[in-house]
């Protein structure tokens, strides 16, 4: 009997260690992705949740006229998120003509920091690329950015890289290219209706119109005071027309080089401006030219205009369905028209127009991924696949559905985010598109001030010239930052113009800008015109 005991719990205690041995090895193998279950099928385990992929942001500064700053959690970024899988944000930048927002960015660049992708103003780009701030692009552009290398031509993507600062031919900022005419002078024509007068031809017509714009109520408010003919801004801007009726090339109120007495020369000291700045000064003494044009900020400048005060001003067409709309709600009666080139012997008349308007984006040189995910953002906004989408973009705040069709909605400031990486015009197609596409799509009562939009940008494109200093690299300016920033063109045009100093004070200017680096400038302009003309 104690035998047999001995064998039952020797017996039991090898069963017990058996259990406890295979308990062990299934704890220790690997778990299997299927088990089995009463009937003896496998069911499959879930799978495990996947890890969510973190959102790159890029930091984008641009040119901002009022709007809100663009949140990473705004519908602006979440629309790139959707569309891309990388988000935007941009802080409030005041712009005031690029003034403002220079110095903001001077500001920012001085602490050793820069947005991962901005608009570069004032030539800054050289110094940055110079300090390895920026990146060279060159080597990207291809690969991440195959639709903005394709879009933009070959002439100027030679022009860029013919302006690295290194002298390597490399490309460090992306080009604002238009090879249509998107400048020009704006006419109220209600105003001419009221005056009695036809659409001016020449010169002297066009001084007669200005003197019955001032002298009448051409506004028709009652009130024959209170009618500004023309105007400008601070520096002598933004009223290229007058300049070219005098064949000066000219950018946004900024002199420009072009070919006068065969040879590339800068037209602030052809005997045409001096020609020129005596005109104005005239209108100047008359009246005929606000007199607050040298004191207009940007802000100041627009706000007369879009409060039904001004005639006559020059501008971009893009988006002047906006200011016909503000003037509309003060004066419903306001139409509007482009002004030709009018005649005057002696010169041609032209508005100049430049393939490259500027370099448009610089990325900060941070990291290979700040690089790709900028470029991979442009790329999209690149794309003529995406032009309606990246047109209409969020419903409810973009854009609304009314009988099944989109219909843009006005912007409003207070509540709208500025636009980044709208789609770019390049090619005089590009810019028609997009009107038609607005003109299709906003609702019955704005189409008109669209389908003025629409004459006035078909007008625009028989005034212009493309000017010889096309694609001119900033980097002739080096060591002449004055020269570069026109300070004594400025100086001299405004005073002589406002009247301070007589019409012989010009020729001190040619003079003193000759000494003090312009014939070395000259030089260096001249050189580089002998070898892509």
């Amino acid at each position: 009997m104690k035998k047999f005991l001995c064998v039952v719990m020797v017996l039991g205690l090898m069963v017990s260690m058996m259990g406890c041995g295979s308990r062990d090895k299934q704890e220790t193998m690997p778990a299997n992705d299927t088990t089995k279950n009463n009937d003896g099928a496998e069911d499959k385990k879930p799978d495990k949740k996947p890890q969510e992929k973190e959102i790159p942001y890029v930091e984008i500064w641009r040119e901002n006229v009022g709007y809100l700053e663009v949140k990473k959690d705004g519908p602006q970024s979440q629309f790139f998120i959707d569309n891309v899988g990388i988000g935007v944000y941009s802080p409030y930048v005041p712009w005031e003509g690029g003034d403002a927002y220079i110095q903001k960015l001077n500001t920012l660049t001085a602490t050793g920091d820069i947005p991962d992708m901005f608009l570069p103003w004032k030539g800054n780009e050289i110094t940055l690329a110079q300090q390895g701030a920026i990146a060279d692009l060159t080597d990207y552009l291809p690969e991440y950015a195959p639709n903005v290398w394709q879009a933009i031509p070959e002439h100027v993507w030679d022009i860029v890289r013919a302006a690295d600062p290194k002298g390597e031919g490399r490309i460090y900022y992306i080009p604002s290219v238009q090879l249509y005419n998107d400048y020009g002078p704006f006419i109220r024509t209600d105003w001419l209706d009221r005056v009695g007068m036809d659409m001016p031809t020449t010169k002297d017509e066009l001084v007669n119109v200005l003197r019955a714009f001032k002298a009448l109520d051409a506004n028709g408010n009652g009130n024959a005071d209170d009618e500004i003919p023309t105007s400008g801004r601070e520096f002598g801007r933004w009223m290229d027309y007058l300049f070219g009726i005098y064949g000066i090339a000219m950018s946004e109120g900024y002199p420009n080089w072009d070919v006068y007495d065969g040879e590339l020369t800068y037209s602030a000291v052809t005997p045409n401006m001096k020609e020129a700045i005596e005109f104005i000064r005239g209108l100047y003494k008359e009246g005929l030219l606000d007199n607050e044009t040298f004191l207009n900020s940007s802000s100041d400048w627009k706000a007369k205009i879009t409060s039904d005060k001004v005639g006559i001003w020059y501008h971009l067409s893009q988006y002047s369905h906006s200011r016909f709309e503000a003037i509309t709600q003060l004066n419903p009666d306001a139409t509007f028209a482009a002004l030709p080139n009018v005649t005057n012997e002696g010169y041609d008349s032209f508005i100049t127009h430049l393939d490259i308007k500027r370099p448009e984006y610089v990325i900060a040189n941070k990291s290979e991924a700040t690089i790709i995910n900028a470029l991979k953002l442009l790329n999209f906004a690149f794309d003529s696949q995406n032009r309606e989408l990246n047109t209409f973009r969020v419903e409810g705040i973009d854009y609304e559905v009314v009988n099944g069709e989109k219909v843009l909605l006005p912007k409003d400031k207070s509540t709208s985010e500025n636009v980044l990486l709208a789609t770019p015009r390049i090619t005089e197609e590009d810019l028609f598109f997009n009107t038609e596409i607005m003109l299709n799509s906003v609702s019955e009562d704005r189409k008109p001030m669209f389908e003025t939009q629409l004459a006035v940008q078909e007008s625009f494109q028989d005034l212009d010239k493309r000017i010889a200093g096309d694609g001119l690299p900033n980097t002739i300016y080096d060591g002449y930052s004055d020269i570069q920033q026109h300070t004594l063109y400025q100086e001299y045009m405004t005073r002589i113009i406002i009247g301070d100093w007589e019409m012989d004070k010009f020729d001190e200017f040619v003079e003193l800008w000759h000494q003090n680096g312009g014939e070395a400038v000259t030089k260096r302009a001249r050189e580089w015109y002998s070898k892509v003309r």
